[in-house]
């Protein structure tokens, strides 16, 4: 999602719904198991200097808000992480500016520095079952930002944590930009496990594997970890996977997925492993979101328009069907004849749009019929029409919704 709002569109790239801009900036918009039911989440607030102060909207099959998640002790909830966890609860950023003094290393600095809060919520009470600050652990000179040029004008964002993952063994993997660093975090005692890349590194860096910049980083169920390599060494942007020796301590590149025009991407991106095998990367602030068979082939390949940006990218089976009924118009063109218009934001199962038209609102009859096309079908009206109503049908032909009806506009 971008500063518009949520959106999902069909492999053929098709619009299938954008919320209304509501003002709000929005990101990481992606579906979720909420108690067994597919469910709609995604981060809307304010953003500045790349920190959100907002919620998680959580909108069900209707896109329809159901429930709103919000950070505890007095935070609100930062734009980058948002996962549910089978036990019940939320894990999410809440990052607030603390004295610089309090981060350890950080006692020769005046002003303040970002401290990204780890928090895992209670989705039924709201309560904070585990918080982890990074101002804790993580020192100063682990960072490859420096200070502002005046402390009092800005906060030392040092960090920048920007994903959290559930590790295999219950631990926290979460990744951090601003020090190219990813850390295995004690879901129990908060202590640091280990540090993957960066300037402590606790792992040997094989061929390739080195990463800077980085976002996305998660735990595959064949053990691999991917990442989204912001700028590597080679000076572009990659999808990588590594494979880590947690007892030699050792990280090896698996496969990079490269665009065939290298991009760059200065922010965001996320590498999404499909049920398939394929791989799904977004490229950030780049603009584009491909995706590439396992051998690396692009079989995907689309770019937003100028300016334009999503934080993540996710292909994702979803059915929506609206609380809203379908949308039509008509308008009246040359010798008489009529032309109507059917949408209906959200609707996922449409295969055919009917027309029905007549002298008036009372006598509609069936006037025309064709496939669904586009976000916005357009259907010729056989006869004269002052009046129009558009139903929408499934593929197996049973009505899903029916317009208001409409007047013929000249």
């Amino acid at each position: 999602g971008g500063t518009d709002g949520p959106a999902i569109f069909t492999n053929d790239g098709d619009l299938v719904w954008l919320r209304p801009d509501s003002g709000m900036q929005v990101t990481n918009f992606h579906v979720v198991d909420l108690a067994g039911q597919p469910t709609l989440a995604w981060w809307e607030g304010t953003i500045n200097g790349g920190i959100g102060t907002g919620d998680v909207v959580l909108a069900d099959s209707t896109y329809r808000e159901i429930s709103r998640v919000r950070a505890g002790n007095g935070r609100r909830v930062d734009l980058h992480e948002f996962q549910l966890t089978s036990q019940g609860t939320a894990l999410l950023l809440a990052d607030a500016g603390v004295a610089a003094t309090s981060a350890p290393g950080g006692s020769g600095l005046v002003g303040q520095v970002m401290d990204c809060a780890v928090q895992e919520i209670d989705l039924q009470t709201g309560a904070v079952r585990f918080e982890w600050h990074t101002i804790t652990d993580i020192t100063i000179d682990e960072s490859f930002v420096d200070p502002p040029t005046d402390p009092t004008a800005s906060i030392y964002d040092y960090v920048h944590a920007n994903s959290i993952e559930v590790d295999g063994d219950g631990t926290l993997l979460v990744s951090a930009r601003n020090t190219s660093t990813v850390y295995k975090i004690d879901r129990t005692t908060g202590a640091i496990v280990w540090r993957l890349g960066g300037k402590r590194s606790d792992f040997t860096m094989g061929a390739g594997a080195t990463f800077s910049w980085q976002h996305d980083a998660r735990r595959q169920p064949d053990g691999t970890l991917t990442i989204f390599d912001d700028s590597a060494s080679p000076g572009h942007s990659r999808g990588i996977v590594l494979r880590l020796d947690e007892q030699a301590m050792t990280a090896t590149l698996v496969r990079a997925f490269e665009h065939a025009a290298p991009l760059l991407a200065r922010s965001q991106g996320n590498v999404q492993i499909l049920p398939g095998g394929n791989v799904l990367v977004g490229w950030g602030d780049a603009g584009y979101v491909s995706e590439f068979s396992p051998n690396g082939k692009v079989v995907f390949d689309a770019t937003y328009p100028a300016a334009v940006q999503s934080y993540r990218n996710y292909r994702l089976a979803w059915t929506g069907r609206p609380a809203d009924p379908p949308a039509a118009a008509a308008v009246s063109g040359r010798g008489g004849s009529v032309t109507a218009f059917a949408s209906w934001n959200g609707a996922t199962e449409v295969a055919t749009w009917d027309v029905l038209a007549g002298p008036s609102a009372g006598a509609l009859k069936l006037a025309g019929s064709v496939p669904r096309s586009g976000f916005e079908t357009s259907i010729p009206v056989k006869g004269p029409a002052q009046w129009v109503r558009v139903v929408a049908r499934n593929a197996r032909g049973a009505v899903l919704g029916s317009s208001p009806i409409v007047n013929v506009s000249a």
